[in-house]
């Protein structure tokens, strides 16, 4: 009894925990790596970092083509790149237009990981202010009626929102994972292509660590009729001898197609999302209070 007037008298504590709650969540999304690895959110400043590097870099100062130090990583893009550095130093030449086709699509990728946060973290913070009211009320309530509910039950309320902001990020790793995932696998393979379509390597070389073979573990329907153009753009090359950039460059176009159709199925699930945790976590939530306070007023009576 001592607890529950405690925690009527001071709701300024209830309101310093939510905020720490909140705090907490948009600590783990600005800063992934610090806690676990969070595969929703890429690390915050990787991909600046490779384009920074990338842009400054230049083919003519030998200096910087023979430096040993780590690159960046973003996703494929540092793969690529160290491949295209490791031939340059090998074989020589120059990959410069290499280097400003891989700027362009990181620019790309950039945008579309912004689009994708902005999904993630809106979905987030409006969860926490549904949770912020759905407190705020319970504190107000008890301040104004004198009636007390048991610790136990505002535990046990407090536990099942908890269970619903816990389960939000195991069901957006699978959805992303469901929606992006095979796109990134194909977007690497037609990246390492492009960029190493000038390259002095067989083509056989080139397919491998591309990664062609590898595709057939794509089984996403509508993916399947672009895997199966590379492959035979691929197996043409290796037979004929032809080039396959044009059937690289009409892909990539078709990918990124597939990419924004994709982006705008993810929006309508995170939609359907925020609907069932409503219904499930928080709405029951804020009933079960009020049946809690209805029957403590109805022992009263």
């Amino acid at each position: 009894m001592h607890a529950v007037n405690e925690t009527r008298e001071n709701p300024a504590m209830n309101y310093l925990l939510y905020i720490m709650i909140v705090f907490v969540l948009v600590w783990w999304l600005e800063n992934p790596s610090q806690i676990h690895a969070n595969s929703l959110i890429m690390r915050k400043n990787s991909a600046e970092e490779l384009e920074s590097w990338l842009k400054n870099f230049h083919w003519g100062n030998r200096s910087q083509l023979n430096e040993t130090g780590e690159l960046p990583r973003y996703k494929f893009y540092g793969e690529v790149v160290s491949v295209l550095l490791q031939l340059a130093r090998k074989i020589g030449g120059s990959y410069q237009e290499a280097f400003l086709f891989l700027r362009e699509g990181l620019q790309c990728d950039r945008q579309f990981e912004k689009k994708v946060r902005e999904a993630l973290i809106g979905i987030w913070v409006q969860l926490a202010l549904l949770m912020l009211l759905t407190w705020g009320f319970i504190v107000g309530a008890l301040s104004l009626v004198e009636v007390t509910v048991p610790t136990i039950k505002l535990i046990l309320i407090f536990c099942w929102q908890i269970t619903g902001l816990c389960t939000l990020p195991i069901v957006l790793r699978f959805l992303r994972n469901r929606y992006f995932g095979a796109i990134g696998k194909l977007w690497r393979t037609l990246f390492i292509l492009k960029a190493l379509l000038r390259a002095p390597l067989a083509r056989s070389e080139i397919f491998a660590m591309a990664g062609v073979q590898e595709l057939s573990n794509i089984n996403q329907k509508t993916l399947l009729p672009l895997v199966e153009r590379l492959r035979e753009a691929c197996q043409k090359t290796l037979k004929e001898g032809k080039s396959y950039e044009e059937d690289v460059n009409y892909l990539m176009g078709e990918l990124r197609f597939q990419e924004r159709w994709h982006f705008e199925l993810f929006e309508k699930r995170l939609t359907v999302i925020k609907l069932v945790l409503l219904s499930v976590f928080f709405l029951p939530s804020y009933l079960a209070f009020i049946f809690f306070l209805l029957g403590d007023l109805m022992a009263l009576m």
